[in-house]
């Protein structure tokens, strides 16, 4: 990926990119024949990333990340890092029907509950006529061996696009393990989107989405699921965001040794000439990234 600048919000990455330049990305890699890995993170994901080393450096490891929320937005801007725009996960799994269509590539479905997967291709289909989406049968649980042989179905199909509900982290760490396998090009986790896109579940109205309120909704949908997530786990998350713009604010600057993830030498961050003293480049074989230090501190425990 070149030239997209990748942020840090309290030790998760974010890459600064639109919804439309998300899609063309996709577009590209379906054509191109390149890999792309994508996560569609929220604050959710920060929270586990805070929790889990080991999750943080998968998240710094994928091709692209986007704001899957309007809280992410906020926060990032909150800390002088701003992305461009939110990146709709479930618009995103509408768009890959509408490449499939577009292209004649075809599109895998893995996970989510029973028949959910294939009524979710079919309201794909039917809405991206000639697109061709196939939901692939899923045992659970979802061991070493039964993804091998769900991946093996995927080659079969022949899908350069899989998209994997099972939920976070599971879904991120599923793509980087079995996508080669599979034999596509993009893969990224979808949560939930194929519950909305079936239509057994409703989305928040667009209102609440654009309150960032969406996250409300679903727990009044749900509370004994997500009850639990969002009013105690994902809390810590305002602890941290103020602990980082107060840090910011006061001119604390957080040790770049912390917050370069530990898959990157020391030899592949630069500094950049900016306005933003924490800036940094990405360098690899394929361009140069960009990302900006929060001030955030993944070493910090709840």
């Amino acid at each position: 990926m070149k030239n997209i600048r990748r942020v840090d919000i309290l030790g998760c990455p974010f890459d600064s990119i639109g919804f439309s330049d998300t899609v063309e990305h996709i577009r590209e890699a379906v054509k191109t024949g390149s890999r792309l890995r994508i996560v569609t993170g929220n604050i959710d994901f920060v929270v586990k990333a805070i929790r889990d080393r080991s999750f943080a450096e998968l998240l710094w490891s994928v091709d692209l990340i986007v704001a899957d929320g309007v809280p992410i937005v906020w926060s990032a801007s909150l800390l002088g890092t701003p992305v461009r725009g939110r990146v709709n996960g479930t618009d995103l799994v509408w768009k890959c029907a509408e490449v499939s269509a577009d292209t004649g590539c075809k599109v895998a479905l893995i996970g989510a509950k029973p028949g959910v997967a294939a009524r979710a291709a079919l309201n794909m289909m039917q809405r991206n006529p000639g697109a061709v989406v196939e939901a692939v049968l899923t045992p659970f649980p979802l061991g070493r061996s039964e993804s091998l042989e769900v991946a093996a179905r995927v080659r079969t199909l022949g899908a350069a696009i899989v998209l994997v509900a099972l939920g976070a982290p599971k879904q991120e760490r599923w793509v980087g393990e079995y996508l080669d396998a599979c034999g596509s090009r993009v893969g990224i986790g979808v949560g939930s989107a194929l519950d909305i896109i079936s239509g057994d579940k409703p989305r928040a109205p667009g209102w609440m989405q654009t309150a960032g309120m969406e996250w409300f909704y679903r727990m009044l949908l749900e509370p004994g699921r997500l009850g639990r997530r969002y009013l105690i786990e994902n809390t810590p998350f305002l602890f941290h965001l103020a602990r980082a713009v107060m840090r910011q604010k006061l001119g604390i600057r957080w040790s770049r040794a912390c917050a370069s993830p530990r898959h990157l030498s020391p030899a592949a961050l630069a500094p950049l000439p900016s306005s933003q003293p924490n800036v940094y480049a990405l360098g690899d074989a394929q361009g140069t990234r960009t990302f900006a230090d929060s001030g955030s501190d993944t070493s910090s425990t709840i």
